[in-house]
């Protein structure tokens, strides 16, 4: 039985274990689109955590691309900053090698979206532009209003101008090879500009690139060629499809099946399976918590089992021991933990310490994963080695939410003296409150890493305490950290409606709640009620509408486009009623009065109002209230100012970094 543990060989490419770092995008290149030391940080830290093999970022073939975020290996004078990257990576041994990707479809959609017109959509055939980006139509409603009124569509490759793109790719192939790295992967998933050709819907040809499957798969076949010819025989050749494009006319996995063997038998070296297309579903891409872990492997099994070259499996894996598990049951020669590793780049090495309990599993937000993971902003691109404390410091912390467990973990392991306390009877703060909304248990991961280190640090932590002035003073800190976060509220004229709720009161079930119910509140998490929607949908209640003053729905995880396009696309599927820009005039007995966008006034019918509004703190208050208890008072995360789980652990982070 094969193990993850085992080496492989890729062609002659020797990689020392199956754990694999995907190729996802970090923007974090200079304007010449080389990496920068936030790229070395970012890729060193995945190196030095016992990956055996790691994929750069899609990386342009254009000459011409300037001035952007993208990386770029169109130009010779590019080569020695990828040189030092790919020493980087080897000092850990491990196979390192790049993703090729051309400006195509979704990179002129994002120019869009900016409103830089220069960059033409070019694609296999000319087929309806806003049907080939319905998901972003979805995400960006102005889009096709964009689209018509500037008239704007895909231009036909013609034949010389696919050679001349080919040639792009073989000289990107060459320069990589230059540059050190051990294998070229041709991104062929997603939307790229190779994927128009193999999918359907965007490839419409009747010459030798369309038509038949066989002669949609050209291109590829072509660039594949090239490719050899300009890198020679040593260098393995990976090719990433999206195995099945998650939507009702793209690739489905019988064809990608046959795309496989097509490939294979034409020289590739390991097929990377992903799915999903950036511009219609994203959620096989960007994968959010309400997608199981793991529940893409399938399609990467069975294409394993149509080939005898490498196969590489990916989908929102974050536990070792599923992609272990993974391996040993032969659906996979590779797992590639994408997300896993940004948020812990050391799960492999502690995987094979069987030190599972020290992993920092994602919790599927999706926020911030190019550049940073939201457990510690000194992560990644913005890495910084923690370091001993010259004085050590009695440090007491207000507050067991995630904001005074981290500050707590990191200020003990500088060498301060730490104690917690907390007035309820539990950690976590609003953490065990937003695990219990739809499908987001995961985000409990947080607050269980940091109960775990801080027993293991030996850090006390009292609860149902809530300590007064005299108590603070006689246990004498240096530094009192307030970090009692917030509660939630209700606007004054709504308080004494029994049918009025919070959010915090609907997912807790702590009052009653009638059958009929509309949501106030178009954000995420616990500034809004897009997600607690969800949740109450699922338990049975009819939600009569959920309404805001907010323009779009979901606007804090405007980035997070697999998890926006989902929970748009469950209200859009659920056909529950969205008002944007409404204003709340009343709540009687029997429902409730807005005012629309075009200020007209309306009733819903409905027995309860949840309010998902702003949160309240006492930060400040206790601030005041316990001035002179202690030479510095220091208030962090949401008690600060309510804000999200990343800036709680920031604000966190940074105080205890800054402590001397």
């Amino acid at each position: 039985m094969v193990k993850i543990s085992d080496p492989i060989t890729i062609r002659n490419m020797h990689v020392k274990n199956r754990f694999g770092f995907p190729p996802m995008l970090t923007s974090s290149s200079d304007l010449e689109g080389r990496p920068t030391d936030k790229t070395y940080r970012a890729y060193e830290q995945k190196a030095r955590g016992g990956v055996g093999l790691m994929t750069y970022e899609a990386t342009m073939v254009d000459p011409w691309m300037r001035g952007g975020t993208s990386a770029v290996i169109g130009r010779d004078e590019n080569i020695p900053a990828y040189k030092k990257m790919t020493e980087l990576v080897h000092n850990h041994n491990v196979a390192f090698g790049m993703q090729l990707n051309k400006q195509g479809l979704i990179f002129f959609t994002i120019a869009a979206l900016y409103n830089f017109f220069g960059i033409p959509a070019i694609g296999p055939s000319k087929v309806d532009l806003l049907h080939s980006t319905s998901g972003f139509q979805e995400l960006a409603p102005a889009w096709e209003n964009t689209v018509k009124e500037r008239n704007l569509e895909i231009k036909e490759l013609s034949v010389k101008e696919i050679e001349n793109i080919q040639q792009l790719y073989a000289a990107g192939a060459k320069r990589a090879i230059e540059a050190g790295f051990d294998y070229i992967e041709v991104h062929s998933a997603h939307g790229t500009l190779p994927s128009a050709f193999l999918t359907p819907y965007n490839n419409k040809r009747t010459d030798n690139y369309g038509g038949s499957l066989e002669k949609r798969c050209q291109f590829i076949i072509e660039t594949i060629q090239k490719i050899r010819k300009s890198i020679g025989e040593i260098p393995p050749i990976f090719v990433r499809i999206s195995a099945d494009e998650l939507v009702y006319d793209g690739l489905r996995i019988e064809d990608s099946v046959k795309i496989a063997k097509i490939l294979e038998k034409n020289g590739v070296d390991c097929i990377d399976v992903s799915q999903g297309v950036i511009l219609r579903s994203p959620f096989g891409i960007e994968i959010p918590s309400y997608v199981e872990r793991g529940s893409f492997i399938n399609l990467a099994a069975a294409i394993k089992k149509a080939v005898d070259i490498p196969v590489i499996g990916v989908g929102g894996i974050n536990d070792p021991r599923m992609a272990a598990r993974f391996i040993e049951e032969g659906k996979v020669d590779i797992i590639y933990m994408g997300r896993q590793l940004i948020c812990d780049p050391e799960t492999p090495s502690k995987y094979f310490n069987n030190q599972f309990d020290e992993i920092k599993y994602c919790i599927g937000c999706l926020q911030s994963c190019g550049s940073i993971c939201i457990y510690d902003a000194y992560s990644g691109q913005n890495y910084q080695e923690l370091t001993p404390s010259a004085q050590k410091k009695r440090i007491i912390i207000l507050g067991g939410g995630i904001a005074g467990l981290e500050a707590a973990r990191v200020s003990k392991l500088r060498g301060h003296e730490v104690e917690i306390f907390e007035k309820s009877d539990k950690i976590g703060g609003l953490m065990p409150l937003i695990a219990k909304e739809y499908k987001k248990q995961e985000f409990m991961n947080i607050s269980n890493f940091l109960e775990i280190q801080l027993k293991k640090l030996k850090v006390p932590i009292h609860l149902n305490k809530d300590l007064t002035k005299d108590e603070i003073i006689k246990l004498k800190p240096d530094i009192l950290v307030i970090a009692t976060g917030t509660e939630a509220t209700l606007p004054v004229k709504f308080k004494d409606k029994p049918n009025v709720i919070t959010q915090d009161e609907a997912i807790l079930k702590s009052k009653p709640m009638g059958k009929n119910v509309v949501v106030w509140g178009l954000d995420a998490y616990w500034k809004g009620g897009a997600e607690t929607v969800l949740t109450l949908n699922e338990e049975g209640y009819n939600i009569k509408a959920l309404m805001g003053s907010n323009t779009v729905v979901a606007s804090i995880i405007l980035a997070c486009t697999g998890r926006r396009i989902w929970i748009l696309q469950y209200l859009k599927k659920n056909k529950i009623p969205i008002y944007t820009k409404a204003k709340l005039i009343d709540v009687m007995d029997n429902g409730v009065k807005y005012l629309d966008a075009d200020e007209n006034e309306h009733f819903i019918e409905a027995d309860t109002l949840v309010y998902c509004g702003s949160r309240v703190s006492d930060g400040k208050k206790l601030r005041d209230e316990f001035k002179g208890v202690a030479p510095e008072i220091v208030l962090i995360g949401d008690c600060k100012r309510p804000r999200d789980v990343k800036a709680a652990l920031e604000d966190a982070q940074t105080f205890a970094r800054k402590l001397n």
